[in-house]
């Protein structure tokens, strides 16, 4: 376990910066959007919504699912850090500029989404509608929720260091996020379609530009002065 962490400690600031740019780019939105006029347009405007969103139905028991994305998330960005440590920065970089292009489009063509007239009548149901109220329904276009799906997902099959059993549940479990962002009523599923299309030309170009090597060696040298700078105190 000591050598887990210690061969992880590198990740942790990269891990910090991604969440500082998830609180800004959702957070930052919310707080504008709590602000503003429901009925204005900076509160959002309904144009993903399709014909074939009316014929999804809500599913409470995908809830479950919809709260492991994070958690998930989270495990996979630490597994991925232990095992490759390239792979991590090209995810890492990959996650930050997605995130920060859906900010951009959240604060310029913010997206909300009409929930549904429901009764909740059990827990999970209950679970449901909390999770509805505890934010505003906007930040739609494109969903982070798939942000971090993709992100599992592609570190999953990307990452052949990593035990081929985690492999195949990093993969279920990316489809199965995809699916309780529109089954529980929290996007439309051109969100989706919107958060592929940013997110995998983005890894895409990361990988090839080499631009998570690039950052990788920034990040190194960083940690080397830190090293340098704590030797000359001792």
């Amino acid at each position: 376990m000591k050598k887990f962490f210690s061969k992880i400690s590198y990740a942790i600031l990269p891990f910090l910066l991604f969440g500082l740019t998830l609180a800004v780019t959702f957070f930052g939105n919310q707080i504008l959007t709590n602000s503003a006029d429901p009925n204005s347009m900076h509160y959002g405007t309904t144009w993903a919504h399709t014909p074939l969103d009316d014929k999804i139905p809500l599913i409470s028991g995908f809830i479950y699912i919809y709260y492991l994305t994070f958690p998930v998330g989270i495990i996979t960005f630490f597994y991925l850090a232990y095992k490759n440590k390239t792979k991590l920065y090209d995810i890492f970089v990959t996650l930050c500029l997605s995130f920060a292009i859906s900010g951009i489009i959240y604060f310029f063509f913010q997206t909300r989404f009409i929930k549904p007239d429901f009764t909740p009548e059990t827990f999970t149901d209950k679970l449901v509608v909390w999770t509805w109220n505890s934010t505003n329904p906007t930040n739609c276009f494109p969903s982070q929720h798939c942000f971090m799906a993709i992100a599992v997902f592609i570190s999953c099959v990307d990452c052949k260091e990593m035990k081929w059993w985690y492999r195949i549940f990093g993969c279920i479990i990316g489809i199965l996020i995809v699916l309780s962002t529109v089954f529980t009523r929290q996007h439309y599923w051109v969100d989706f379609l919107g958060s592929l299309a940013i997110m995998v030309p983005i890894f895409l170009l990361t990988r090839f530009s080499r631009s998570g090597k690039v950052v990788e060696r920034k990040f190194d040298n960083f940690y080397l002065k830190l090293k340098k700078k704590e030797k000359k105190k001792s």
